[in-house]
């Protein structure tokens, strides 16, 4: 079990939580077409997608090391 890896998935998840949970507060705010919004929140999502997956994978390899 490494330590290290799990504190730093945790970390990562946290972070893409934070961002999803701010840009969703944040998307309220601006005032773009419906067509530039729509591509602001999918690629948000991916983003944060990539940053949640990265960091729950690094807890199974911690916890699998």
């Amino acid at each position: 079990m490494s330590t290290e890896l799990i504190v730093l998935g945790a970390i990562v998840s946290a972070i893409a939580i934070g961002i999803l949970t701010g840009a969703r507060h944040l998307y309220s705010r601006l005032d773009l077409h419906e067509e530039s919004l729509t591509s602001i929140r999918l690629l948000t999502a991916l983003i944060a997608g990539l940053l949640l997956l990265t960091g729950l994978g690094l807890i199974v390899v911690g916890f699998a090391t």
